[in-house]
């Protein structure tokens, strides 16, 4: 188990927020500046699960779908 950390607009953190919780996963959030900064305590298959999530939401390039 390791921290990942990232930052997201609010509308992109409030659906990983809830994606985490579906997954149980253990995590923190705080504000930064305009954006939400995450610390999310997970293994490699959880960090694997939640890029893909990402990805397909496409949360890294233009924004949420």
């Amino acid at each position: 188990m390791k921290y990942y950390n990232i930052e997201l607009k609010p509308t992109a953190a409030e659906k990983l927020q809830r994606f985490l919780y579906n997954l149980s996963v253990n995590f923190e959030i705080s504000a930064a500046g305009s954006l939400i900064h995450f610390e999310i305590l997970t293994d490699a298959a959880g960090a694997d699960k939640i890029n893909n999530f990402l990805d397909a939401k496409t949360i890294w390039c233009a924004g949420v779908k």
